[in-house]
Protein backbone atom coordinates (compact mmCIF):
# COMPACT_ATOMS: atom_id res chain seq x y z
CA UNK A 1 0.00 0.00 0.00
CA UNK A 2 1.29 3.31 -0.60
CA UNK A 3 2.41 5.81 1.58
CA UNK A 4 -0.71 8.66 2.37
CA UNK A 5 0.35 12.13 0.58
CA UNK A 6 0.78 14.48 3.26
CA UNK A 7 -1.10 17.15 2.68
CA UNK A 8 0.85 20.77 3.06
CA UNK A 9 -0.59 24.23 3.99
CA UNK A 10 1.23 25.01 0.66
CA UNK A 11 -0.76 22.69 -1.32
CA UNK A 12 -4.02 23.95 -0.12
CA UNK A 13 -3.47 27.81 -1.01
CA UNK A 14 -2.30 26.21 -4.32
CA UNK A 15 -5.21 24.45 -4.90
CA UNK A 16 -7.56 26.86 -3.31
CA UNK A 17 -5.93 29.53 -5.36
CA UNK A 18 -6.24 28.03 -8.78
CA UNK A 19 -9.82 27.32 -8.08
CA UNK A 20 -10.09 30.71 -6.91
CA UNK A 21 -8.73 32.03 -10.17
CA UNK A 22 -10.68 30.22 -11.95
CA UNK A 23 -14.36 30.11 -11.04
CA UNK A 24 -13.65 32.66 -8.29
CA UNK A 25 -13.83 33.19 -4.51
CA UNK A 26 -17.42 31.90 -4.41
CA UNK A 27 -16.24 28.28 -5.75
CA UNK A 28 -13.47 28.01 -2.44
CA UNK A 29 -14.86 26.32 0.29
CA UNK A 30 -13.87 23.72 2.20
CA UNK A 31 -15.49 20.74 0.70
CA UNK A 32 -14.32 21.92 -2.87
CA UNK A 33 -11.06 22.32 -1.54
CA UNK A 34 -10.61 18.88 0.26
CA UNK A 35 -12.36 17.31 -3.19
CA UNK A 36 -9.33 18.99 -5.56
CA UNK A 37 -6.65 17.82 -2.86
CA UNK A 38 -8.63 14.07 -2.70
CA UNK A 39 -8.44 14.09 1.13
CA UNK A 40 -10.60 15.09 4.25
CA UNK A 41 -11.51 18.67 5.44
CA UNK A 42 -9.47 17.97 8.56
CA UNK A 43 -5.51 19.08 6.77
CA UNK A 44 -7.89 22.53 5.90
CA UNK A 45 -8.77 23.22 8.93
CA UNK A 46 -5.23 22.13 10.88
CA UNK A 47 -3.89 24.80 8.66
CA UNK A 48 -6.13 27.51 8.55
CA UNK A 49 -8.58 28.51 11.70
CA UNK A 50 -11.30 28.29 9.08
CA UNK A 51 -12.35 29.55 5.89
CA UNK A 52 -11.66 32.87 6.73
CA UNK A 53 -7.98 32.60 7.16
CA UNK A 54 -7.99 30.77 3.95
CA UNK A 55 -9.83 32.96 2.47
CA UNK A 56 -7.55 36.18 3.44
CA UNK A 57 -4.49 34.18 2.56
CA UNK A 58 -5.81 33.59 -1.13
CA UNK A 59 -6.70 37.63 -0.63
CA UNK A 60 -2.77 38.58 -0.02
CA UNK A 61 -1.37 35.58 -2.96
CA UNK A 62 -4.00 37.92 -5.52
CA UNK A 63 -2.44 41.12 -4.09
CA UNK A 64 1.07 39.57 -4.44
CA UNK A 65 -0.28 38.57 -8.09
CA UNK A 66 -1.40 41.90 -8.83
CA UNK A 67 1.89 43.45 -7.32
CA UNK A 68 4.18 41.22 -9.87
CA UNK A 69 1.59 42.48 -12.79
CA UNK A 70 2.65 46.04 -11.64
CA UNK A 71 6.23 45.64 -12.38
CA UNK A 72 6.14 43.64 -15.92
CA UNK A 73 6.16 46.29 -18.68
CA UNK A 74 9.13 48.10 -19.22
CA UNK A 75 8.45 51.41 -21.20
CA UNK A 76 9.23 54.72 -21.13
CA UNK A 77 6.90 55.70 -18.38
CA UNK A 78 5.77 54.60 -15.24
CA UNK A 79 2.38 55.54 -15.41
CA UNK A 80 1.78 53.88 -18.80
CA UNK A 81 3.63 50.95 -17.77
CA UNK A 82 1.35 50.37 -14.85
CA UNK A 83 -2.13 51.09 -16.56
CA UNK A 84 -1.11 48.45 -19.14
CA UNK A 85 0.08 46.03 -16.62
CA UNK A 86 -3.00 46.94 -14.92
CA UNK A 87 -5.28 45.87 -17.98
CA UNK A 88 -2.78 42.89 -18.92
CA UNK A 89 -3.80 41.35 -15.49
CA UNK A 90 -7.75 41.73 -16.09
CA UNK A 91 -7.04 40.16 -19.27
CA UNK A 92 -5.31 37.44 -17.04
CA UNK A 93 -7.08 36.65 -14.65
CA UNK A 94 -10.52 38.06 -15.01
CA UNK A 95 -11.69 36.28 -11.81
CA UNK A 96 -9.10 37.95 -9.55
CA UNK A 97 -9.50 40.94 -11.06
CA UNK A 98 -13.13 41.20 -10.59
CA UNK A 99 -12.57 39.95 -6.97
CA UNK A 100 -10.07 42.88 -6.36
CA UNK A 101 -11.24 45.88 -8.49
CA UNK A 102 -14.98 45.16 -9.01
CA UNK A 103 -17.06 44.31 -6.10
CA UNK A 104 -18.96 47.17 -4.36
CA UNK A 105 -19.05 48.83 -1.46
CA UNK A 106 -15.58 47.17 -0.48
CA UNK A 107 -12.96 49.74 -1.59
CA UNK A 108 -10.52 47.56 -3.43
CA UNK A 109 -10.01 49.84 -6.02
CA UNK A 110 -8.19 52.21 -4.53
CA UNK A 111 -5.53 49.38 -3.85
CA UNK A 112 -4.67 49.47 -7.39
CA UNK A 113 -5.74 53.55 -7.78
CA UNK A 114 -2.70 54.14 -4.93
CA UNK A 115 -0.09 52.26 -6.77
CA UNK A 116 -0.51 54.65 -9.74
CA UNK A 117 -0.60 57.94 -7.54
CA UNK A 118 2.23 57.12 -5.51
CA UNK A 119 4.80 59.49 -5.56
CA UNK A 120 7.44 58.08 -7.48
CA UNK A 121 5.08 57.68 -10.19
CA UNK A 122 3.66 61.45 -10.07
CA UNK A 123 7.37 62.43 -9.65
CA UNK A 124 8.24 60.62 -12.95
CA UNK A 125 5.97 62.34 -14.90
CA UNK A 126 6.58 65.60 -13.96
CA UNK A 127 10.34 64.59 -15.10
CA UNK A 128 9.06 63.13 -18.00
CA UNK A 129 6.82 65.54 -19.00
CA UNK A 130 7.54 69.03 -17.16
CA UNK A 131 4.34 68.86 -15.85
CA UNK A 132 4.23 70.11 -11.85
CA UNK A 133 3.11 67.91 -8.83
CA UNK A 134 -0.42 68.90 -8.98
CA UNK A 135 -0.76 68.41 -13.08
CA UNK A 136 1.19 64.90 -13.32
CA UNK A 137 -1.03 63.84 -10.49
CA UNK A 138 -4.25 64.94 -12.08
CA UNK A 139 -2.61 63.15 -15.61
CA UNK A 140 -2.17 60.03 -13.03
CA UNK A 141 -6.02 60.19 -11.73
CA UNK A 142 -7.45 60.28 -16.08
CA UNK A 143 -4.92 57.28 -16.61
CA UNK A 144 -6.28 55.33 -13.76
CA UNK A 145 -9.64 56.38 -14.53
CA UNK A 146 -9.01 55.01 -18.50
CA UNK A 147 -6.85 52.06 -17.64
CA UNK A 148 -9.94 50.88 -14.98
CA UNK A 149 -12.59 51.22 -17.13
CA UNK A 150 -10.52 49.37 -19.86
CA UNK A 151 -9.80 46.59 -17.75
CA UNK A 152 -13.26 46.40 -16.40
CA UNK A 153 -14.66 46.16 -20.01
CA UNK A 154 -11.67 43.15 -20.36
CA UNK A 155 -12.53 41.51 -17.63
CA UNK A 156 -15.97 41.14 -18.16
CA UNK A 157 -16.19 40.14 -21.58
CA UNK A 158 -17.69 42.91 -23.21
CA UNK A 159 -14.35 43.22 -25.27
CA UNK A 160 -11.26 41.27 -26.15
CA UNK A 161 -8.22 43.85 -27.41
CA UNK A 162 -4.87 42.37 -27.90
CA UNK A 163 -2.50 43.57 -25.71
CA UNK A 164 -1.10 45.39 -28.76
CA UNK A 165 -4.41 47.19 -29.16
CA UNK A 166 -4.03 48.20 -25.44
CA UNK A 167 -1.17 49.15 -25.45
CA UNK A 168 -1.81 51.42 -28.26
CA UNK A 169 -5.16 53.24 -26.44
CA UNK A 170 -3.42 53.55 -23.51
CA UNK A 171 -0.23 55.45 -25.17
CA UNK A 172 -2.99 57.20 -27.30
CA UNK A 173 -4.77 58.06 -23.77
CA UNK A 174 -1.49 58.88 -21.98
CA UNK A 175 -0.35 61.31 -25.18
CA UNK A 176 -3.24 63.11 -24.95
CA UNK A 177 -3.73 63.75 -21.39
CA UNK A 178 -0.30 65.35 -21.43
CA UNK A 179 -0.85 67.42 -24.31
CA UNK A 180 -3.98 68.40 -22.60
CA UNK A 181 -2.32 69.45 -19.40
CA UNK A 182 0.97 71.08 -21.12
CA UNK A 183 -1.82 72.78 -23.13
CA UNK A 184 -3.42 74.39 -19.82
CA UNK A 185 0.01 74.49 -18.17
CA UNK A 186 0.82 77.32 -20.89
CA UNK A 187 -2.41 78.51 -21.08
CA UNK A 188 -2.74 81.85 -18.80
CA UNK A 189 -6.20 81.85 -18.22
CA UNK A 190 -6.27 78.60 -16.91
CA UNK A 191 -3.68 79.74 -14.10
Amino acid sequence: MPPKQRITREMILERSFTMFCREGMEAVNARSVAKALNCSTQPIFSYFSGMDDLKNALDQKARDTFEQFLHTVQGDSLLKDYCIAYIRFAIEQPRLFAHMFLRIGEGQGSFAMNAMLRDPVVDAECAKTGLNHEQAHALCVEMWVFAHGLAAIQASGQAEFDMERVEQMVAHAYEAGVLRAQKHAGDPQES
